[in-house]
């Protein structure tokens, strides 16, 4: 922390006083401001930060995660003899809205980066072959929007939600645009056309598969991204988990449009679509039952009617999906 003055100096070596944690300060050069040190445990970021809310004056607060921190014989793995479910490996609030802007690239890197992934997951489709397809899985940037919009809803940020559904909308556009491209042009190549064994190609798109299981996958991916966002978790295999809900359908919606099987194609964008919803729902639930939502406790009944209200809504169309992809799968 930065401050300006001696008063908010005071105030907040009051608050973290209050709080049992041990500070070092420095003064500037200017004689003036002041940085204060604090090695907080991760439970611990999100109440001082609510208290230091209150003081006035020019402060700034930076939370960075250390290198080690050598224990000075003191036990702060417990705050006052409580411990909330989960709490004390939770990041705070500031800390999450951090990460999901930080899991947002340029529209321009994403866009590429996606449209690589398009492209290889329809050489892995084309191929049959599962190692390509992780490699497509493992290029698609597809975690960041969903979690952005996703942690975006718990804390009622609205331009931040925004942001994670256009990169989502746009992601899954540019990812079946190349899909297409590539795989009208394999179709153009003899070579290909006559390597290519079409059913079990098609088959990779799994909209054959009981729609039941499809959500299993997506949620549990959706639980997992949300828990790998709300604590100081790994998120980049998630990722890659979260992708192979979605890249491989979209490799065979290229290829069914290109060898016209509009049945796959179908199947396969409502596949696409079961996976998208389920996954943005699985991480609203757990970040909000992580115990995340507005600092201002005024906006909290209005941000739970919100997200009440956009659960319902994906839910609905979650359902409509899985009665539509079963529709589908029937006709096959």
């Amino acid at each position: 922390m930065i401050t300006s003055s001696q008063s908010s100096t005071d105030e907040i070596t009051a608050i973290i006083d209050r709080h049992d944690l041990e500070y070092s300060l420095t003064d500037h050069t200017d004689g003036e401001s002041r940085t204060i040190t604090v090695p907080t445990p991760a439970h611990a970021v999100e109440p001082l930060e609510d208290d230091l809310e209150s003081v006035e004056g020019d402060v700034s607060i930076v939370v960075e995660e250390p290198m080690a921190i050598v224990g000075t014989g003191r036990d702060h793995s417990v705050s006052d003899g409580k411990r909330e479910w989960l709490s004390f490996e939770r990041i705070s609030r500031s800390e999450l809205r951090s990460k999901a802007q930080s899991q947002l690239p340029s529209l321009v890197i994403f866009a590429a980066m996606t449209a690589i992934s398009g492209v290889v997951a329809t050489t892995g489709v084309l191929l049959n072959s599962l190692a390509v397809l992780v490699g497509a899985m493992v290029i698609a940037p597809l975690l960041g929007p969903a979690m952005a919009s996703s942690a975006a809803t718990v804390l009622d940020e609205r331009r931040l939600f925004v942001r994670g559904i256009k990169h989502q909308v746009l992601g899954i556009g540019v990812a079946t645009t190349s899909a297409l491209a590539f795989a009208v042009f394999a179709r153009t190549s003899r070579v290909i056309t006559g390597a290519v064994d079409l059913q079990a190609s098609l088959g990779l798109g799994s909209h054959g598969l009981p729609p039941s299981l499809l959500v299993t996958v997506a949620v549990c991916s959706g639980i997992a991204g949300g828990l790998g966002m709300a604590t100081t978790g790994i998120t980049d295999l998630i990722g890659v988990m979260i992708a192979a809900a979605i890249m491989p359908p979209i490799g065979v919606v290229g290829v069914g449009v290109a060898w016209g099987e509009p049945a796959a194609v179908l199947g396969s964008l409502v596949v696409v679509a079961v996976n998208v919803i389920a996954i943005n729902v699985g991480a609203i639930a757990t970040l909000w039952t992580v115990g995340f939502h507005p600092s201002d406790r005024s906006r909290i009944r209005t941000t739970r009617g919100a997200i009440i209200r956009r659960v319902v809504v994906l839910t609905a169309l979650l359902l409509l999906s899985i009665r539509l992809l079963e529709t589908v799968s029937n006709g096959l």
